[in-house]
């Protein structure tokens, strides 16, 4: 059931070049081998701490990438896994979907209104949502998280978004929203004249010799844009390089640096961009005490309320992983259950407990419930890519891989921006 869509390798020398294909493609006859290339024994210590991470965490794929080589892999049981669905990391290739268009003026900018496409929407505060307020979750529609009760039961996500009201004014109030996503599919369909699943499949993917898994749609045939999409890890991996070369592909520009920099830029607290989390490098959370009235007033249960004030009450951490951890310690045994049913079924992330300041960006990322990551490290030329073929309710303690993204910047940490020489 795919309920929470917001929860994120052997170095080959081909006669052609050096590509992520490349080196999965040596990874199928070698797949038992985890380290690919020799490092400095800082690198070689992180490395193997994130790959050793792949058995106890149930992955199927973890894949590393610097500078296009690959670094090192996990592959359950061995095997290279075929398509992996996605899950919200889908949001963030739909996302590079609307670069295309774009660029030849089928969609006039992300200012756009919706009402372009949808001319019912001409009306009322509906005439005042735009692209860009869809792809930073700003559009102000009324939204139910959790995607099993609308969304899925739905048999058309495009006209349930369309139909939805508006709880808040567009622009104001950023609340993640996979029904208001969804509508990009519709968008991108009218502006390129083909479904968006023909359309990457035609354009981007096609350039890049990605070859999807089957894309779930709804029962009107529209393909989903907040969740859906299948990649192995290394066609997900290709589109992190993709985004690491600022839309540069084997020498071709296949999308603006503009666009790709316009993706990345912050949007709002929560430092997400347009469709795109941004990692930045520190991030400290000071508990806010007056999260916990915002609470009450949400209609958050009295004792989840009372277990969030006391367990955090004057609390500071220094990442995500040890603010999360604190989050579950404060809430005990059924932490889960209450923080999913009773914080994110409500809207309401983590971040909006805490006081947060973050330093300038270190890394953008994709982000899919199960633990679903593409991560991109511009300073080190990393790609990171972590899959996992399980579904909410099935996920156990710990399989979510909660610290992926820190132990990806921790092997990037000290790592040139000048590639490594590929001779060895």
């Amino acid at each position: 059931m795919k309920d929470f869509t917001h929860r994120l390798i052997a170095w080959a020398a081909l006669p052609c070049t050096n590509t992520l294909l490349a080196t999965t493609l040596l990874g199928l006859l070698a797949a038992s081998s985890a380290i690919a290339a020799p490092l400095s024994p800082v690198h070689d210590g992180a490395l193997k701490q994130l790959l050793d991470r792949g058995a106890p965490t149930k992955s199927d794929a973890i894949v590393i990438w610097q500078a296009d080589r690959e670094l090192g892999h996990y592959y359950a049981n061995g095997k290279v896994p075929g398509p992996i669905e996605l899950m919200s990391v889908t949001k963030s290739i739909v996302g590079l979907a609307i670069g295309p268009l774009l660029a030849d003026g089928r969609i006039k900018s992300l200012d756009q209104p919706v009402a372009d496409f949808y001319p019912e929407w001409r009306q009322g505060q509906k005439a005042k949502v735009t692209i860009r307020m869809i792809m930073n979750h700003t559009s102000g529609m009324q939204n139910v998280p959790r995607t099993d009760v609308e969304i899925y039961p739905a048999p058309d996500a495009i006209q349930l978004a369309l139909a939805a009201e508006l709880s808040s004014k567009p622009g104001d109030v950023p609340s993640y929203n996979n029904k208001a996503v969804n509508l990009l599919s519709g968008i991108i369909e009218k502006a390129a004249g083909k479904p968006m699943d023909a359309f990457l499949r035609d354009g981007l993917f096609k350039d890049m010799d990605i070859h999807p898994g089957p894309w779930e749609k709804d029962k009107a045939g529209h393909p989903y844009a907040m969740a859906g999409l299948s990649l192995t890890a290394a066609d997900l991996g290709k589109l992190g390089e993709l985004v690491l070369n600022k839309g540069s592909w084997h020498g071709k520009q296949l999308l603006s640096t503009t666009y790709i920099d316009a993706l990345m830029q912050p949007q709002s607290e929560d430092s997400m961009g347009l469709l795109w989390w941004i990692a930045p490098q520190y991030r400290h959370f000071t508990t806010d005490p007056a999260a916990f009235a915002m609470l009450r007033k949400r209609g958050v249960p009295e004792p989840t309320v009372a277990a969030l004030e006391k367990g955090l009450q004057g609390a500071h951490f220094d990442d995500n992983g040890s603010m999360m951890e604190g989050i579950k310690q404060a809430l005990g045994p059924n932490w889960r259950s209450m923080y999913e049913g009773d914080l994110i079924g409500r809207g309401i992330g983590p971040y909006r407990l805490f006081k947060v300041t973050t330093g300038p960006a270190a890394a953008y990322f994709g982000n899919g419930d199960g633990g679903q990551y593409l991560v991109v490290v511009p300073s080190a030329k990393i790609v990171a890519v972590r899959q996992i073929n399980a579904d909410g309710d099935s996920e156990q303690e710990g399989q979510g891989f909660d610290d992926f993204l820190d132990r990806v910047l921790a092997v990037a940490k000290d790592f040139s921006a000048q590639a490594p020489d590929a001779t060895h």
